[in-house]
């Protein structure tokens, strides 16, 4: 007789009542029924969310510096490209650190990031994600002002900042919109210019008196770019655009190296009679308690000489998409690119399908309306 082998076999003998009477009594009970009728437990489903990022920066700084960037005689090709890049010093020395970009759309929350980096990179978490409502974002300067990166080639003077709504739709439908923009103007700029421009004129006005609902119904800032070689990322100005709009008045705006001339702002721009900019600059001062939208349309005014080569997106004039605005209190601004003037060429039948084209939902842009 082996005690440790009786033991063994008792052991499993014993696991092995263990398991069948456990499976047996499995089998035996009857699973729970589920109540599929009016007493069935509802639950509501999450609410679908989306991530908002972008940047955000002062137009007009990045303009003056694009255009005042030093280049060695002969080497003005070696410039960098006036584009929405990281690194790029346009960019560099007026992206805006410290404020808050808030997105707003009628029936949904508002959601806010918190300080933009020094690069002005934001980032808002928890935006509702839809299909049908599309956000504004609102850039929100910080309590303590803005002071942009130091060290600039031409310096700019200090200005105060004013929340400034970018009037491009971000369609949030999905749950990462990145590359978004953000715009923030301050008083030293374009909005001075304006002020002047009408004090001049006969209608004493100050930058306060542009923002104030009693006396305004808003300005806004409309920049007119060439065709953008890479989405909307280049900023290239539209020179010899005019504009007209169905309410309101359009002044149209240029620069010059701050001289301190009548009518120039601490920053070089001026207001111009008549209604083409050759820097394709613009701004609508609307009247107060206005209400309706209001269609701005852009013409591209140059007239190429005989036997002139077409440029990079073909031959002049290009055609330029009119901008329909909401009225809304304070200062916005809203980039305008022009179209290329150029047929697509022929298909080749003999050439390769090639890929699918690429996602692009993350640009987040409302579809285009139906005709």
């Amino acid at each position: 007789m082996n005690p440790m082998r009786d033991f063994v076999k008792a052991r499993s003998l014993a696991a092995g009542f263990l398991l069948a009477s456990a499976l047996g009594g499995c089998a035996s009970d009857a699973p729970p029924p589920v109540d599929t009728g009016s007493d069935a437990p509802i639950a509501d489903l999450p609410e679908r969310q989306g991530t908002v990022s972008g940047l955000l920066y002062d137009p007009e700084a990045f303009f003056i510096h694009m255009l005042t960037f030093p280049t060695e005689p002969g080497q003005e090709d070696m410039a960098p490209p006036p584009a929405l890049f990281d690194g790029i010093p346009y960019l560099v020395f007026s992206a805006i650190p410290g404020a808050q970009v808030r997105l707003s759309a009628p029936g949904l929350p508002d959601v806010s990031s918190g300080p933009s980096a020094f690069t002005g990179h934001w980032q808002v978490n928890g935006v509702a994600v839809s299909d049908g409502l599309p956000y504004i974002a609102q850039a929100i300067p910080p309590a303590e002002g803005v002071t942009l990166i130091p060290g600039a080639p031409f310096p700019l003077p200090p200005a105060d900042y004013f929340p400034t709504r970018t009037l491009r739709p971000i369609q949030v439908n999905v749950t990462e919109c990145s590359s978004q923009t953000a715009l923030m103007v301050g008083n030293t700029g374009g909005l001075d210019a304006v002020a002047q421009y009408l004090t001049m004129e006969g209608t004493e006005t100050t930058v306060a008196d542009l923002l104030d609902p009693a006396k305004t119904g808003g300005v806004v800032l409309f920049w007119v770019h060439a065709p953008s070689f890479y989405y909307d990322y280049f900023l290239i100005p539209q020179d010899s655009v005019a504009a007209e709009s169905s309410a309101g008045q359009v002044i149209p705006l240029m620069w010059a190296p701050p001289e301190g001339f009548p009518g120039q702002s601490p920053m070089g721009f001026f207001a111009m009679p008549g209604p083409v900019s050759f820097l394709g600059y613009f701004a609508l001062v609307l009247p107060p308690g206005h209400t309706e939208p209001v269609t701005v349309s852009f013409t591209d005014v140059y007239e190429p000489e005989e036997g002139e080569e077409p440029g990079p997106f073909g031959p002049r004039p290009l055609p330029i998409p009119p901008a329909i605005v909401e009225p809304h209190p304070g200062v916005s601004v809203q980039r305008v690119f022009a179209f290329p003037n150029m047929a697509p060429p022929p298909p080749d039948p003999l050439e390769d399908p090639g890929l699918p084209p690429m996602d692009e939902s993350w640009r987040c842009v409302p579809p285009f309306p139906e005709e």
